[in-house]
């Protein structure tokens, strides 16, 4: 059974998690009880490997909604509109998602408090990237967020949190 978990440290000191399970229903069922304990989201999604898949893929999509959200406050800022606002204008919307509501703020904040780290993100790309090779399935977002992720460990940024991705768009401690 694979049982890969979402959320970061804040959901977990909470528990709160998401929990992506791979196994056979009976097992699934019975480390459910336990897994309780720590997530709220406990959802079975097939055979073993199918929660690792998942997992990669929610991976996907939060590497490259760091991304759009850093590059949307970049925008935000340049064209001066007070980016405080926009999570809250956009609730509720197709555009809105828990990075929006999150980061935003803190990429406007310049809030680089620690809930992860940005290299982390490295691995599960890659994974995500050999997962699309074997079934051919084309990802050229997936490989440029891994390429972004890639250039900001090597700027020194990979032991610091998704936040400081708004780096990567305005320069380090540009703030008007």
């Amino acid at each position: 059974m694979d049982a890969p978990l979402s959320g970061g440290a804040p959901k977990a000191l909470k528990g709160e998690l998401t929990l992506m399970l791979g196994g056979e229903a009976g097992d699934v069922t019975t480390a459910r009880e336990v897994l309780s304990q720590i997530a709220s989201n406990i959802t079975h999604m097939g055979s073993s490997g199918a929660g690792q898949a998942t997992k990669l893929i929610n991976q996907v999509l939060c590497g490259i909604g760091f991304m759009a959200v850093a590059e949307a406050t970049a925008l935000a800022e340049d064209a001066g509109i007070d980016v405080e606002k926009i999570p809250g204008a956009l609730r509720g919307g197709r555009a809105d998602s828990a990075i929006l509501q999150e980061y935003m703020p803190r990429f406007a904040a310049r809030d680089y408090r620690k809930t992860g780290r940005l290299d982390n993100f490295i691995k599960d790309l890659n994974g995500a990237m050999d997962l699309a090779r074997q079934k051919n399935t084309p990802v050229p977002f997936t490989s440029l967020s891994c390429d972004v992720h890639r250039i900001m460990t090597r700027a020194g940024y990979g032991a610091e949190d998704e936040a400081t991705m708004i780096e990567y768009y305005l320069g380090p401690s540009r703030k008007d």
